[in-house]
């Protein structure tokens, strides 16, 4: 089977799921690719020749959709057949921003005995005369009204300022009523009969009508105008529109008698998608009328997307009319049927309705009245959340990356913070969403100020003015989406685990704003949410800081609330979490709720509990397995306690200085629990004290990340002669010394500085990190040992170009020739090349380059394939600094690799 057919038979796949799960979106080239294990680029290239074979079509969107003609083409049939079909499923929304307010009409339709008034509210334009008339197609197609009842319409502003003709009009009028009245005359009401009377602009109907009308919806019964003797009665259903607020322009007797009231939203409170669909729709209807097919210039369509103001569906239609009429006249002499509509065909007078503030829409809108039945699906496939589920997909990458040891903690950050950025900028953008359901959003927005209040009480973090709005924006736009189109429920709890770990204390924040909107809002998107909340609350606190727990338990019932919040404030930081203990709490009960905190946390780096009785000082026991580090219990909590413990914290002071400390200064017990396992730790030591020494430390640090030990940099004297006294060769599992002279040790492993690139120190470093840090740390660290060292060594040969930027750009191409040349060089020649070739490309901007060589008559010959990788390899360099790389130069090179890869 050929590529094609593969790719064919893999859209029809697809196009046949969509369809059983009722979804429009179609297949991307992407997601074949990734099924079938090709190039992207080759899938979208046969992708696109199927669409001009007439066998796939396409949106013009990003991304591109596609989907099996055949297979649309049967799904039309189907639809085309089934003649009695719910009117609403034409309606543009149906299933998106009016979805609620369908389900609203449908329910006062079929209600029994005579179905619910309905009060249609919405400014003037938003369709509330054409979901009246659905309403009443949808009672008959439910059989709840016959087939042939009447929908009768009235705008009561025809006759606002007559009060006694539109009363005549709406009951009718008996002979000599008034003057004119020559015979009786049955109304509206009775005209109406057995089906609908929609009332239009019933804001304008006075006190005298709607009090007479709100007798008919009592009792069924009126009087024609002039009437004295008998009642009438009709079986009439009402349906109530305006632009007005009802509780300034109608009686509330009049009001309490319609339950149902719907709100139809404007047009740019309507989603992307949707709009498309009426431009479409509309665009359609004129291309019918006059008789030729249409290109929309994308300009157009982004223009129409933004309209705002005054007039919605409405101002939307007439400005299309008039775009197809300004362009049908300047094109009387086109002659191949298809019409082009641009910007110049829009007349200046609706230009002010245009609030352009993003392009959505990349293509130009072509409406081929042939191609129509594919359309109603094409255009519902944009995706509105497309850039959300795509950064959701590229954070998930980053989690697990960094959670492997593929990428380091301040890759992560940045990498993160660029998808979150994406991800708030789209939730910004879609006013849509929330505008479409204010009510609901003003509802998480309270929830939303209140999580933020507690924990900016409880914990000392302050807020600006936008998170509110972002967070509440957020849930909005995240409660809706599926999830699982870009990450599986267990993709979500392993990063939720890897997040635990690596931002603990915006993990621990999250999880108290999101239990606090979960307590009182009810949505699917719960993990994602969560997710959401860490990262955002990390987005701002990006260089928190991993140290000890701090806990305080303390008898009442906001003890240690307050105590925390105190010092959780002064220091604008969030170091300790309370755990309140009325008096008739179990202490049994406190310590299961402490120990389930714990189990939630990081305790690597130790954890200090402050208490207020002794009868807490003895919860060691229980708590003991589920902390890692050392574990330290004070007794005799205070705001003065908790206050200089804190500031301790913050400053980084070692656990067991701070409980010493603080105990000391506030005259109180304390117990100390050392680690039943010792932290493994890599003491690195200078002779003079600075320097190298901590180069190599930042350098060790960076690539072992979040890994289960620590590089510690130590005073030389202290390692060589106190060792035994030493506190760090107590409180840690000492694995290895690096240091920049000799040390005898027999229990710890021992590197000199000089020999950390030859084959012995590589080995020690290997069998020190082995088991600790992933294999692919252990190669980094490897690798910027050995840029260290060739950095040091260029540092006083370069005397023009910055050395810390050549040797970024000699590592990738040292590294390249390694795979390349499919070689592991050892790292002598490593270090040979990155001092030989940073100081040649020095040689070559001062022109100072190796003219010729005597081994060159031959080289072009013999290795033409080592030149011709070179040439590559340099590329990006030689470009750089506008140099060039003459012959002389790669035949040194090549005998460097050469002569040390024999003697291997």
């Amino acid at each position: 089977m050929t590529n094609r057919e593969k790719i064919q038979q893999k859209l029809k796949h697809y196009t046949e799921l969509n369809i059983n799960k009722k979804s429009n979106i179609g297949v991307t080239a992407n997601e074949i690719a990734e099924s079938l294990g090709l190039q992207r680029n080759v899938v979208s290239h046969y992708l696109n020749e199927l669409c001009k074979l007439g066998v796939a079509i396409k949106t013009n969107t990003r991304p591109v959709y596609f989907w099996d003609t055949e297979m649309i083409n049967n799904l039309q049939i189907e639809e085309e057949e089934d003649e009695n079909k719910d009117p609403f499923i034409d309606l543009i929304g149906a299933d998106g921003s009016l979805k609620d307010q369908v389900e609203q009409c449908k329910a006062a339709a079929i209600y029994p005995n005579n179905g619910l008034p309905i009060t249609l509210t919405g400014d003037s334009g938003v369709g509330k005369s054409y979901i009246a008339s659905l309403i009443h197609q949808y009672a008959i197609y439910k059989e709840c009204i016959k087939e042939k009842s009447p929908l009768v319409t009235f705008n009561c502003a025809d006759y606002a300022n007559n009060p006694e003709l539109l009363s005549a009009n709406l009951f009718g009028y008996k002979k000599g009523a008034f003057t004119g009245a020559d015979k009786d005359t049955p109304g509206l009401i009775e005209a109406a009969n057995g089906g609908y009377l929609f009332l239009d602009e019933v804001h304008r109907l006075g006190n005298e009508g709607q009090e007479k009308l709100f007798l008919f919806l009592d009792q069924g019964k009126f009087r024609r105008l002039g009437e004295t003797d008998k009642w009438r009665s009709a079986n009439v259903r009402f349906i109530f529109a305006t632009t007005e607020n009802l509780d300034e322009v109608l009686l509330d007797t009049f009001r309490r008698r319609i339950p149902v009231f719907v709100d139809i939203p404007s047009l740019d409170k309507r989603t992307i998608s949707e709009r498309l669909n009426m431009i479409y729709n509309f665009y359609l209807k004129e291309s019918n009328k006059i008789d030729k097919d249409l290109i929309i210039h994308k300009n157009v369509v982004n223009a129409l997307l933004s309209i705002k103001g005054k007039g919605n569906i409405g101002l939307l239609k007439n400005i299309i009319v008039s775009s197809c009429a300004n362009a049908y006249r300047n094109n009387l002499d086109i002659e191949d049927g298809i019409l082009q509509v641009n910007t110049n065909d829009i007349s200046s007078n609706f230009k002010n309705s245009f609030k352009i503030e993003k392009n959505v829409y990349h293509e130009n809108l072509k409406v081929i009245r042939k191609e129509d039945k594919y359309r109603k699906v094409i255009i519902k496939s944009i995706d509105e959340n497309h850039n959300i589920k795509e950064a959701f997909k590229n954070i998930n990458i980053a989690i697990n990356s960094v959670n492997k040891g593929e990428i380091d903690d301040e890759k992560f950050k940045k990498t993160v913070l660029s998808h979150m950025n994406k991800i708030l900028n789209d939730i910004a953008f879609n006013k849509s969403k929330i505008q479409s359901d204010i009510i609901t959003y003003e509802f998480i927005e309270r929830i939303v100020e209140n999580a933020l209040e507690y924990i900016r009480k409880n914990y000392g973090i302050k807020y600006n003015g936008s998170t509110t709005k972002l967070i509440s924006s957020s849930i909005m736009v995240l409660k809706d989406i599926k999830s699982s189109d870009f990450m599986t429920l267990n993709e979500i709890k392993k990063c939720d685990e890897i997040l635990k770990i690596k931002i603990p204390q915006s993990y621990i924040i999250g999880n108290k704003i999101a239990s606090i909107i979960e307590e009182n809002l009810e949505y699917e998107n719960k993990y994602i949410l969560r997710l959401f909340l860490y990262l955002y609350i990390n987005s701002f606190r990006i260089n928190e800081v991993k140290r000890c727990n701090a806990i305080i338990v303390a008898h009442g019932f906001s003890t240690a609330s307050s105590i925390a919040s105190v010092a959780n404030t002064m220091f604008e930081n969030f170091v300790f979490e309370p755990f309140d203990m009325p008096m008739d709490t179990p202490v049994s009960t406190v310590v299961k709720n402490v120990r389930d905190y714990l189990q939630n946390v990081d305790t690597k780096k130790g954890t200090i509990i402050l208490v207020d009785m002794g009868s807490l000082n003895h919860i060691y026991k229980e708590l003991k397995s589920v902390v890692k580090g050392d574990l330290a219990i004070i007794n005799n909590i205070s705001t003065q306690l908790a206050i200089d413990v804190a500031n301790k914290i913050i400053n980084k002071e070692e656990l067991e200085d701070i409980v010493v400390k603080a105990s000391e200064n506030n005259k109180t017990e304390y117990k100390y629990y050392k680690s039943e396992t010792k932290k493994k730790a890599i003491i690195v030591s200078c002779i003079s004290g600075i320097g190298t020494a901590e180069k190599l430390k930042e350098i060790m640090t960076k690539c072992i990340g979040d890994a289960d030990i620590e590089v510690i940099s130590q005073d030389f004297n202290a390692i060589k002669y106190d060792s035994d006294d030493n506190k760090v060769f107590k409180q840690y599992d000492v694995k290895l010394i690096i240091t920049t002279a000799k040390i005898e040790r027999d229990d710890v492993e021992v590197i000199e500085m000089q020999n950390l690139i030859n084959n012995e120190g590589e080995e020690k470093i290997e069998k020190a990190l082995s088991g600790v840090v992933k294999e692919k740390g252990i190669v980094e660290i490897k690798k910027d040992i050995l840029k260290l060292f060739s950095l040091q060594n260029i540092l006083n040969q370069l005397t023009i170009l910055n050395p810390n930027k050549v040797i970024e750009e000699v590592e990738k191409i040292v590294y390249s020739y390694e795979y390349e040349l499919n070689m592991k060089f050892p790292n002598d020649l490593k270090l040979v090349l990155f001092i030989h070739i940073s100081v040649m490309i020095e040689r070559l901007v001062l022109r100072d380059e190796v003219k010729s060589h005597p081994n060159e008559d031959n080289f072009v010959e013999c290795h033409s394939d080592f030149l011709n990788v070179s040439k590559e390899i340099f590329k990006e360099v030689l470009k750089e600094y506008r140099v060039s790389l003459p012959l002389g130069e790669i035949v040194i090179i090549h005998e460097m690799i050469t002569m040390r890869m024999q003697r291997k």
